[in-house]
């Protein structure tokens, strides 16, 4: 079955919907642990911390920039290529969104609707101190894939799917992501190239499948 890649808004229960996918397919739940954890094998480890640098940061590394870009972007094709995974943030869609038979959703909820969820999880008293939090978690969102895929974080045209679950609960957006994940098998979303067209790289992948099942 498909790769299905779920870019989600901070605070929009899309880690929970990822979830609920994975398990409910018997996918492997591709995170930000998870990738960092191939990309240490490598020695890069700065995975998180560059995800949230501003541009100006980025310039500066130059070489170190382009080689951690490359090797997500390898990893993530290779993931691609392994099948049968829920890739949850990190630029999935914008890395993979030439791929045929991908299904990209976005999870998204309105500002108040989230800020009050990070509110709760967190036990919080400082709402305006929370509401900065969430957007500076936006603004790097879109920096990130703007940056290096070209990419604008807030279209819908990038995504099949866009779920708000402001109105939309979990359960359902998870039955949702999983019909089309099943409509893509028979009737796959047009892209330039297959997963089997993806050249192997079988240290990675080897990388990959140690990872996963330490996980």
């Amino acid at each position: 079955m498909s790769t299905i890649t779920i870019s989600r808004l901070l605070g929009s229960e899309g880690a929970a919907i990822a979830e609920k996918v994975a398990q409910s397919l018997s996918y492997k739940l591709i995170t930000k642990q998870t990738l960092e954890k191939i990309l240490e094998q490598y020695g890069l480890i700065e995975l998180d911390s560059f995800y949230k640098a501003p541009p100006r940061i980025w310039s500066r590394l130059d070489y170190e920039t382009k080689h951690l870009v490359s090797m997500l972007n390898k990893t993530m094709l290779a993931i691609a290529k392994r099948g049968e995974a829920v890739i949850l943030g990190r630029g999935g869609y914008a890395a993979l969104r030439n791929l045929s038979g991908a299904v990209h959703v976005r999870v998204q909820a309105p500002l108040p609707v989230r800020v009050r969820r990070i509110v709760e999880r967190e036990q919080a008293d400082d709402m305006r101190l929370m509401e900065r939090i969430v957007r500076d978690n936006d603004k790097a969102r879109a920096m990130f894939v703007n940056g290096f895929y070209d990419a604008d974080f807030d279209q819908a045209e990038q995504f099949h799917l866009v779920v708000d679950t402001s109105l939309v609960p979990v359960d359902t957006a998870a039955e949702w992501i999983i019909m089309a994940a099943r409509m893509a098998e028979t009737s796959p979303a047009a892209g330039t190239y297959l997963a089997k067209d993806i050249d192997d790289d079988p240290i990675l992948q080897e990388t990959i499948d140690k990872v996963l099942i330490s996980d």
